[in-house]
């Protein structure tokens, strides 16, 4: 799904008149966020993903599907809300598309906690991403800044990969019948 949505995002022009100084404003405010790590990834990494799948998932997808809105279309206007709320084009389809999918698991397993887990991870591996193969690159940071935040990165992606290992094998071992 992530390769997907960056494939579709990429398809949005980031040039012209409009689009073009939204994706520099865009730009300039990832290079502010970025100097200060730990609100940045705190904020993106957890409180995002455990509000916005409240929202989306929680209470509108989960009142759409309480109030009998076939399951395609609750899940399509959910995540194109989600979407929305992203404010810009290249995260409105990427937003559509990761959405449908955390939807998708919500309207199956009924877990507002599988779809934060599944943000959670999307959002950890888009800044992942972002911070060792982009900033080659596109350098928001100077290599000093990026090494110096790697310790408290790494830290990051192991507590995520724990927790969510645990909650995952924790799950599998209620399934089982005894």
């Amino acid at each position: 799904m992530i390769i997907i949505n960056e494939y579709i995002s990429s398809l949005v022009p980031r040039e012209g008149p409009i689009l073009g100084n939204m994706y520099k404003e865009i730009e300039e405010f990832l290079k502010e966020e970025v100097k200060n790590p730990i609100p940045f990834f705190s904020t993106t990494i957890l409180l995002a993903p455990i509000c916005e799948e409240v929202l989306f998932r929680g209470i509108i997808l989960n009142g759409m599907l309480k109030n009998k809105i076939h399951p395609i279309k609750a899940i399509l206007f959910s995540s194109f809300l989600f979407g929305l709320t992203h404010m810009n084009p290249w995260q409105l389809v990427g937003g559509m598309i990761i959405g449908s999918f955390i939807g998708f698991i919500y309207f199956i397993t009924s877990s507002i906690i599988d779809c934060i887990l599944l943000h959670v991870f999307n959002n950890a591996f888009a800044l992942f991403t972002m911070f060792f193969f982009i900033k080659n690159e596109d350098p928001f940071l100077s290599k000093k800044e990026v090494n110096t935040n790697i310790g408290f990165i790494l830290i990051i992606a192991f507590i995520i990969i724990i927790s969510g290992s645990i909650f995952l094998l924790k799950k599998k071992k209620e399934k089982i019948p005894k």
